[in-house]
């Protein structure tokens, strides 16, 4: 009986291949559930990878005893299962014991193998809440020695010197260009940055752009530069250890991804609902700050954390997140640059990014953020959300379909930041 993609959720199944020295495991289990690593690796006394990039869309139908399979014991609770059949998301409905009876040959084995997402924590409400949730989830490490403070218990490393000049310029109702320009080259690298930035073929500048002032005068104008150098300063605090160095080019592409789209999508605000010039911007190339904070402040434990997120692709980064740490990338960006005394709208807008109930003072940015973050994804919208912000789903559509067509020259800007950070 073949069946549409509509159906309850709890029917579906996820498939993933993992791999190690030895060979390649498939595992099925429910789409509702995360997929726990450190279950597979005690019912099989290896240590499975996630096999990346690979297709998904496969019949599960065709030689179910072909390869060694692990299946979790909680498929055989649902009384039916959506499998799909075929690449176009024809899928196939069966009963749990047909399933059973299909993955009954040797190399196929039923374990408890995943964890059921409405059994995993869900971060606390408000954001002053934030810092004791982090602790206890820092707790949870062994190789952490808890203290009072999250900035006695890990090593946090020190606001850029040009950080501070920025901040304190923005909040200056005289700040000049010649301040800025004065700020920016006393940091070689993030002067290069930013001329790097200004130079790309996304901005189509004519000539070429060889000094700050001119990024600011012929290309990207003042506040742009200002919220530009701030972002990128901030990033430059941090380091990813050298494994997991093929993250932090994902992590730039999704910030400046996610900074064009944020910005496109303001403008296309109604003027009484645009956020302050450059807060899209600003909000959206720090959106996924807090990941990059905690590649750089618990490497061990970040690379485990990849590792659950490419096997979990089909959940939100906070279930897996609060599974693993207790605590979001969300709320350690959000407490870090509140920490650093960025300005309330940046921070807040990124703590609720993905909370799209919320309905504080800085919501319309938060907003931004949830309607970027759920476009990029392509995960449905709500439609309250977009009504707050005074968009359509088409607009949003547009600004994202606008993004992708320039996708070629962000990757240029992106490559080129990763060259100078390297």
């Amino acid at each position: 009986m073949e069946t549409t993609v509509n159906s309850p959720l709890s029917e579906r199944v996820c498939v993933v291949h993992l791999a190690d020295s030895i060979g390649r495991l498939r595992v099925i289990f429910p789409k509702n559930h995360m997929l726990d690593l450190a279950a597979i690796a005690r019912v099989t006394k290896r240590r499975f990878e996630p096999v990346p990039y690979y297709s998904r869309a496969s019949d599960l139908l065709i030689k179910p005893n072909s390869m060694y399979t692990l299946l979790a014991t909680s498929l055989l609770e649902l009384p039916r299962l959506l499998i799909q059949v075929h690449t176009n998301g024809t899928q196939q409905e069966i009963t749990s014991a047909e399933l059973q009876q299909l993955f009954s040959g040797p190399l196929n084995r039923f374990e408890r193998i995943s964890v059921p997402t409405q059994n995993i924590k869900r971060p606390v409400e408000h954001h002053d809440q934030d810092a004791e949730q982090i602790l206890q989830g820092l707790g949870r490490f062994q190789s952490i020695r808890l203290k009072k403070r999250i900035e006695e218990t890990v090593e946090m490393p020190p606001l850029p010197a040009s950080s501070h000049q920025v901040i304190r310029l923005s909040n200056s109702k005289t700040a000049s260009i010649n301040e800025l320009c004065d700020i920016i080259t006393l940091d070689p690298s993030l002067t290069a940055q930013v001329i790097s930035w200004a130079s790309s073929p996304y901005y189509r500048a004519p000539g070429g752009i060889t000094t700050i002032e001119d990024a600011i005068i012929r290309v990207l104008g003042f506040d742009m530069v200002m919220n530009l150098a701030l972002g990128l300063s901030l990033s430059n605090a941090f380091t990813l250890a050298k494994d997991n160095l093929h993250h932090y080019e994902n992590f730039w592409l999704e910030s400046v991804s996610g900074a064009v789209l944020t910005e496109a999508l303001a403008k296309c605000m109604p003027v009484e609902k645009q956020p302050k010039k450059g807060h899209a911007y600003l909000a959206g190339l720090l959106h996924n700050f807090g990941y990059l904070a905690i590649g750089t402040i618990l490497p061990p434990h970040f690379s485990i954390l990849t590792r659950y997120q490419e096997a979990n692709a089909h959940l939100c980064s906070e279930l897996i997140e609060m599974q693993m740490m207790h605590f979001t990338r969300e709320q350690m960006g959000a407490w870090l640059l509140r920490h650093w005394n960025l300005p309330e709208p940046i921070w807040t807008a990124i703590r609720y990014s993905k909370r799209d109930e919320y309905q504080g003072e800085h919501a319309m940015l938060a907003h931004l953020l949830y309607i970027s973050h759920r476009l990029l994804h392509h995960d449905s919208i709500s439609e309250a959300v977009l009504k707050r912000v005074g968009l359509t789903l088409e607009q949003a559509e547009r600004c994202r379909e606008a993004l992708y067509q320039e996708s070629t020259e962000l990757k240029k800007v992106v490559a080129s930041m990763n060259k100078i950070n390297t």
